[in-house]
């Protein structure tokens, strides 16, 4: 049976994921939080990047269906598929690796302060947690910046016509600001913007566009166009 391949956004989230791992911990456990087909915890296992992975989803049926994929190649013993609302009934344990991708910005805000809630600042600071939400990044970002994780890395990347953004985190208890450009650009993609990369010129054409157009009824993107020429100096 041939193995399902990774699409670029997930491969490039998973690929992001277990860059910044190796960079902050020796962690051997991934937790593919909403798996879906379950195809992000077999590459996990499948590459031998991870020994374990804990797969949830919030529907029965999803859930199956990864736990399904996951014995058809053996992994039973290495794996854990628990059908609940993001994290809950999972505890973190130090050295994890969490991927959420594909839910919206909303509601991965609402599961990491679930989290934060009941693990402890020791345990918490050794995660690390790539990100790739569907909507809402802005204000994912600030809730990150104000909650005190820091953003390590971002990254952009055209599929199928469309754009999409990604970033990993950590937790380090420092409170940070975020200011209005950095907030809807990202304060990685600015830094790589500056430095001339063109796929993320293309990205922010596209977000310039987007913006002008929002900007007619939100008058905080209304602010945003107006110092885009101010922030790009």
């Amino acid at each position: 049976m041939e193995r399902p391949s990774l699409s670029l956004r997930l491969q490039t989230v998973y690929d992001l994921a277990t860059l910044w791992r190796d960079k902050v911990s020796s962690g051997r456990r991934l937790i593919d939080v909403g798996s879906d087909h379950g195809y992000v915890s077999l590459e996990g296992l499948v590459t031998g990047d991870y020994d374990t992975v804990v797969a949830t989803d919030i529907h029965e049926h999803p859930a199956s269906k990864t736990k399904e994929l996951l014995g058809v190649y053996g992994y039973q013993g290495q794996s854990t598929v628990v059908c609940t609302d993001g994290l809950k009934g999972v505890e973190l344990m130090p050295g994890d690796t969490v991927i959420m991708a594909g839910l919206g910005g909303n509601n991965m805000m609402e599961i990491m302060e679930e989290a934060m809630k009941v693990t402890s600042k020791e345990v918490l600071s050794t995660v690390v947690w790539c990100l790739q939400p569907q909507k809402t990044i802005e204000e994912l970002r600030v809730f990150l910046c104000e909650k005190g994780f820091e953003i390590k890395d971002e990254k952009a990347l055209s599929e199928r016509n469309l754009f999409y953004t990604m970033l990993t985190c950590v937790f380090d208890g420092q409170v940070r600001s975020i200011d209005l450009y950095e907030k809807y650009y990202g304060p990685v993609l600015v830094k790589r913007y500056n430095g001339g990369e063109e796929l993320i010129k293309e990205y922010f054409d596209k977000l310039d566009e987007w913006y002008k157009i929002r900007a007619r009824g939100d008058e905080e993107i209304r602010l945003l166009t107006e110092k885009l020429s101010e922030f790009r100096k």
